[in-house]
Formats: C-alpha cells, structure tokens, sequence
C-alpha cells in the first residue's frame, strides 16, 4: 500500500508497521549516504541510519503534527552524526585524527587536509606551557582520566580539568589562526 507522506506519518503514530517499513525505504538511502560522508565507514553509517529510525519510532506520536518530515529527519540524523563524533573525543586524540584520515579509496584532497591537521596540531602542542603540554598529552595521548593525569603529576584533579581546559582553547585558537576553514571544521570534530 502506497502512503502519502501526512497519511504514512498519522499510520506510523497509531503503531503501523507497514507504514514504518515503508518510510524506512522512503528514507534509508538518504540519511545512509549523508552519514557516509561524514563518517567514512559503512558501519558506523549503517549505525547512525539505524538510530535515527530508533528515534523516529520512539517520537512516532509527535509524527503527525510535523510540518516538513525532511527537515525533522535531516535534524535527528545530524544530531547522531554530531554524537557520534562527540564519542570519538573519549578516545586519545592521535588516534582520533589516524582513524579520521580516510582509507586509500579516498580522495587524495580528503587524505591531505587530515594530514595537515595532524601536523597543525602538533605544532600547536608543542607551544603549550609544560604543565599543560603534559596534562593534555596524558590525558588525550595515554588516555588517561583526569584522576589518573592528577596523581601521575602530583596535582589536584581541578587543576588537571583546568589545564587541559585551557590546552584544548589554545588548540582551537592556533587551528583556526594557522589552518584553512576545512581543516578549522575537522577541528570541532575531535575537540
């Protein structure tokens, strides 16, 4: 049964499956090559498409009062794109910016400005004063906690949260003053 969009969203907040199942199809290639863009792995795209029709079912009774479906779709997708680099900062920061670097299928363009971000923010590393360098490195390099970095440098575990707070403010700073506005967006990726 073909569904027009208001009636498919009214069918799909009374619980109907076949009307799921159908927006699904509408919908799946969309939102899977956006994520694709983005994360550069079938997997983690596969992924992203998967919550964000998780989302959908569990918002399906607000459906019928949405205006533009597109654009409320296109919004829970970028939210699980956006999360899902934000769960990338967990991880050290060189392994972040390797993984990020895209495979030999990828552009050479792409491959490039990962590279030159690596080594941007190498530099900026290096500018740090010590006591922030170290913290920062410990905590984004070693993987380190807050708590661990505090007893491994004898410090408090605010003064550890303050000195990597203001590593990270000085990274973001020296990106944007010494790299192109493609490399200044990687940036908000991994910080």
């Amino acid at each position: 049964m073909q569904y027009d969009e208001r009636k498919l969203l009214q069918s799909i907040a009374q619980g109907d499956p076949h009307a799921f199942s159908e927006l699904v199809a509408r919908y799946w290639n969309n939102i899977y090559s956006q994520a694709l863009v983005y994360l550069k792995s079938t997997h983690a795209a596969q992924d992203i498409v998967q919550d964000v029709f998780l989302k959908v079912w569990e918002k399906r009774h607000t459906l019928p009062d949405i205006e533009r479906f597109d654009a409320f779709l296109f919004i829970i997708a970028r939210n699980q794109i956006i999360s899902s680099f934000r769960k990338k900062i967990a991880h050290p920061l060189s392994h972040s910016i390797e993984e990020a670097i895209p495979e030999d299928n990828a552009y050479p363009d792409d491959v490039l400005a990962c590279k030159e971000l690596q080594g941007v923010i190498a530099t900026g590393i290096e500018l740090l004063p010590s006591q922030q360098k170290t913290a920062f490195l410990l905590s984004r390099e070693e993987g380190l906690t807050y708590d661990a970095v505090a007893i491994q440098m004898g410090l408090s575990r605010e003064t550890v949260k303050k000195h990597i707070g203001r590593a990270l403010n000085f990274l973001r700073q020296y990106v944007q003053a010494h790299a192109d506005i493609s490399l200044t967006l990687l940036l908000y990726f991994f910080f």
